[in-house]
């Protein structure tokens, strides 16, 4: 996993970042997020896209009685990554996040994002991501 503040100059060319700053405080690492929907497109003009849902939330160091860490701050993150150069995915029943890691893949080159999940290790290489929007849900 790449150390928060190694991500902050891809982080900083996410658009519309901010939307998910303000919600938590912070850019979270996604673990234990769940991706619930991807969908692809073909733009004429721009190549390929991929949209993505991330069932996002944070976890504390507080415990419930029934034993679990305390989950606050349940989001739905809507991420779309636009002019795709690399995508490799691995999918499963239950594809959960272990870790979100976004670097700029090079001086003049897009964003590359890496997930590590439950199916294994996933990248897109990106002209573009943009976060379309979050909605902030019940858990």
């Amino acid at each position: 996993m790449i150390e928060i503040e190694d991500q902050a100059p891809a982080i900083r060319r996410i658009v519309n970042s901010e939307l998910v700053l303000h919600h938590f405080g912070y850019w979270p690492s996604f673990h234990d997020a769940t991706i619930s929907r991807m969908t692809f497109k073909v733009h004429p003009s721009r190549g390929a896209s991929i949209t993505v849902v991330i069932a996002a939330c944070e976890t504390t160091d507080e415990v419930e009685a029934q034993g679990y860490y305390k989950q606050i701050k349940h989001c739905d993150i809507e991420l779309q990554f636009i002019g795709i150069h690399e995508m490799v995915f691995d999918f499963d029943h239950q594809p959960v996040i272990f870790g979100l890691d976004f670097k700029v893949s090079g001086p003049t080159s897009g964003i590359k994002c890496g997930f590590a999940s439950s199916a294994g290790s996933e990248v897109i290489v990106a002209e573009e991501v943009l976060v379309l929007r979050l909605t902030p849900t019940n858990g």
